[in-house]
């Protein structure tokens, strides 16, 4: 009598009937070293199992290197200098950081209200910046002051300097809401419009005032976009300019403390290039569809 074909577990009967095996083979994966840790050698199975997550020489190097860390401080003769450098630097990107920024001609004789709008992005991303970076030397320092040797040079340091930030703190609070405000001002347009059209003021189906909402709109987000990328190339350029060196040095007086803080200016040229497709794509396509419609 032939012996029965031995039936597949339903693990695998199951991965044959569906495509697509990553999640399974994980799965798969998982109870067979689950299987060898309770049937064979427990620190061979744990060694076997960590060995899938090898390749990060670099990261444990830097751990590695920030455990070694002699002490708190890797320069703290320095370190009170770098900060008053540091603490200038925050005061003079506070004042200067958004200031007179330079506005193109292109703006033609919405130059005015192109400079008032840059200005005010800038100072939001300044100010941001100016707060994250004071948010970042009081940790820096808060974390750093414990592990000084309690009367040493180092720990009076942290500590002054701990405390100097400290008050500094509340002077540089983030940006006002303003800014979310110009950011969806477009959007206040179609509402108006809607509202109008619900209360019978003005007809918007009729081309004439069809094809004007439309150039408004075009004209509202380009501009917004506009201004929206002025403003945050002027506070990168400015932040960049008064506040890389000193935290540089300040960075480097503390030691084995990562990167400096940097300025959110990307986030809002994403914004600006997200607005350039909704001027030179979204509206048109959508006001030609809507002037065929009528």
């Amino acid at each position: 009598m032939a012996a029965k074909p031995e039936r597949p577990s339903p693990l695998e009967a199951l991965k044959e009937r569906i495509p697509g095996e990553t999640i399974l083979d994980d799965l798969t994966e998982q109870l067979d070293r689950t299987r060898r840790l309770l049937t064979s050698n427990p620190e061979a199975a744990a060694d076997a199992a960590l060995s899938h997550f090898a390749g990060e020489a670099e990261v444990e190097a830097r751990i590695a290197a920030d455990f070694a860390s002699p002490g708190p401080l890797a320069n703290p003769e320095r370190f009170l200098e770098a900060h008053r450098l540091a603490m200038r630097a925050l005061e003079v990107l506070d004042r200067e950081g958004s200031r007179d920024p330079t506005v193109s001609r292109r703006y033609g004789p919405l130059r005015p209200l192109a400079r008032r709008g840059i200005e005010f992005v800038a100072e939001y991303i300044v100010k941001a910046y100016a707060a994250s970076t004071v948010a970042s030397m009081q940790r820096l320092y808060t974390r750093r002051e414990p592990q000084a040797v309690r009367g040493s040079a180092a720990r009076t340091s942290l500590a002054q300097a701990r405390v100097e930030i400290s008050g500094v703190a509340p002077s540089l609070k983030k940006g006002s809401v303003g800014l979310p405000a110009l950011v969806a001002g477009g959007a206040v347009v179609p509402l108006l419009a809607s509202a109008s059209q619900y209360l019978g003021a003005i007809d918007f189906l009729a081309r004439p005032v069809l094809v004007g909402l439309f150039v408004a709109l075009f004209v509202l987000f380009g501009l917004l976009s506009s201004v929206l990328l002025s403003g945050a190339a002027v506070a990168h350029r400015r932040s960049k300019l008064i506040m890389r060196q000193p935290l540089a040095a300040l960075w480097e007086t503390v030691g084995h403390c990562g990167n400096p803080p940097e300025d959110n200016s990307r986030l809002f040229a994403a914004i600006a290039v997200l607005l350039s497709a909704v001027v030179w794509i979204v509206i048109p396509i959508r006001g030609v569809v809507a002037y065929l419609a009528t």
